[in-house]
């Protein structure tokens, strides 16, 4: 069966950049992996700018009102408001990303990740939206989650890491070339460091900072790279723009010097500077020489920095957006829906481990302690191959846990999803696995998912089998990759 049809609207190049357009690609490639057909309405030269896009089928702009589909995204500050009226007056549900409370919204979802943005702020001009705010919901492209993993074992062993290799990324378009004043002001800390510069194939300044790489011994330039995280995972120091980008360097842990290149970026890398997560510098050459040198020799605060990032954005911000946009499903006398655990669902989660009818099935009998239960907690959280989710009763009071479904990747006794699930103690005979189940398979239908059984456990041989499961080894069961019933 077709998955559900999501609309993209955004613009890039010139003097709009390249964010909204880089940010609206990650949230369409992870709706894709969740079963939906995507499309972009985005200009030529938009389209031309961002090779993120190139995969995805595009619109014409003007074509978007006329195409159906189950959701539209708007990413851009010059849309107003006017085409989310005509959308919503069509009945089209409506997502708006944006970056600060001063214009009038009419969306059924609207997200804004700045940092220590919260949904109240929202009151007034989105009265009717369902706010997603703070930046545990920035939409970092998955590559950013696996590069951070790496990225802190290296640390781990190396906590002194000099700083030889140095990112100099300060947006794709760069207008008023800062990567050139940029450049200019660090010279003379070439070769000893190695500048990185990256920059999109339509910024403005192109060839004539390709000229002043070419004159900084061992400088390289990097035109769109295809793996723009493990270029920056491999970097020990960043100059970089206040926008989305900042946040990529967050979620690898890299150390930054922040400079405000737009209006609009200064009240988020004040927060970011106010963390701890970053230094900002004034756009003068005199200012980011000074400011560069004292970073450069200062390991400590490369550290504490690094740190400070990594705590404000883990890299799962795509996975919080995807679960609301899933269907809730039906259990005894109510409705349950995904969401994922977070660092203060430890105590929690291990209340539910120790009870005896959730160790009766278990791989291993005994219970964990509080102290291997913390260890283990932490690497579930870090793990880009691991996904753990609560399950969750829409009640008058909010959402409160009634169950957990884990999934993680492994590669026998066949490549798919583990599944693992498990129903609070107080919520016993409701549905909940069953439904469990179902919202598995509608975050992941293009994957195998598979489950091991206990042979005893004879409840969860029939759960899965009514779910659509097959036994393909001993103690194994195997969901194929479909598009379930409710994502059609």
């Amino acid at each position: 069966m077709q998955g559900p049809q999501a609309i993209f609207r955004c613009e890039a190049g010139g003097t709009t950049g390249l964010g909204h357009a880089v940010r609206s690609s990650a949230l369409a490639h992870r709706l894709q992996q969740a079963g939906w057909r995507v499309s972009v309405a985005i200009s030529d030269a938009g389209y031309a700018a961002v090779p993120d896009l190139a995969d995805l089928p595009r619109l014409r702009p003007e074509a978007m009102l006329e195409a159906p589909a189950d959701l539209f995204v708007i990413d851009g500050y010059d849309f107003g408001l006017d085409l989310e009226q005509k959308l919503r007056k069509a009945g089209r549900k409506l997502l708006v990303i944006d970056d600060a409370p001063t214009r009038r919204h009419e969306a059924d979802l609207l997200l804004d990740s700045t940092l220590g943005r919260t949904a109240d702020e929202y009151a007034e001009v989105a009265p009717h939206a369902c706010v997603l705010a703070g930046a545990r919901y920035v939409p970092l492209r998955p590559a950013f989650r696996r590069a951070r993993a790496e990225r802190w074992e290296r640390l781990k062993l190396l906590p002194e890491l000099p700083a030889q290799r140095v990112l100099v990324s300060l947006g794709g378009t760069d207008p008023l070339n800062h990567t050139g004043t940029v450049l200019e002001a660090l010279a003379p800390h070439a070769p000893a460091v190695t500048f990185v510069v990256v920059m999109g194939p339509s910024a403005a300044h192109l060839e004539t900072v390709r000229a002043q790489v070419a004159a900084l011994p061992g400088a390289e330039l990097h035109i769109a790279p295809t793996d723009m995280a493990g270029l920056m995972a491999g970097c020990d120091l960043a100059i970089g723009a206040g926008g989305t980008s900042s946040w990529e360097r967050c979620c690898l842990g890299l150390p930054s010097l922040a400079l405000i290149i737009a209006d609009n970026q200064r009240p988020g890398a004040e927060r970011l500077a106010a963390s701890g997560a970053a230094w900002l510098v004034e756009d003068n050459a005199a200012a980011i020489a000074n400011r560069f040198a004292d970073l450069l020799a200062d390991a400590h605060t490369r550290r504490t920095m690094a740190e400070a990032g990594r705590a404000l954005i883990d890299g799962r911000g795509l996975d919080r957006l995807l679960l609301p946009l899933l269907p809730m499903q039906s259990i005894l006398d109510g409705r349950v829906s995904l969401r994922l655990m977070e660092r203060d669902d430890e105590a929690l989660l291990l209340d539910w481990q120790r009870h005896p009818e959730t160790r009766r099935y278990a791989r291993s009998a005994a219970a964990p302690t509080e102290t291997e239960h913390a260890a283990w907690f932490r690497k579930l959280l870090e793990a880009p191959d691991r996904l753990p989710l609560f399950v969750q009763e829409d009640t008058p009071a909010g959402p409160r846990p009634v169950g957990y479904v884990r999934l993680d990747w492994r590669d026998a006794p066949q490549a798919g999803w583990e599944i693992s699930i498990a129903t609070a103690p107080d919520h016993y005979r409701r549905g909940i696995g069953r439904a469990a189940l179902a919202l598995a398979a509608a975050v992941v239908p293009r994957d195998t998912i598979l489950a091991h059984v206990l042979p005893e456990n004879e409840a969860s041989h029939g759960l899965f089998r009514a779910a659509g499961y097959l036994p393909f080894t001993e103690g194994w069961y195997r969901l194929s990759p479909r598009l379930t019933e409710s994502l059609a």
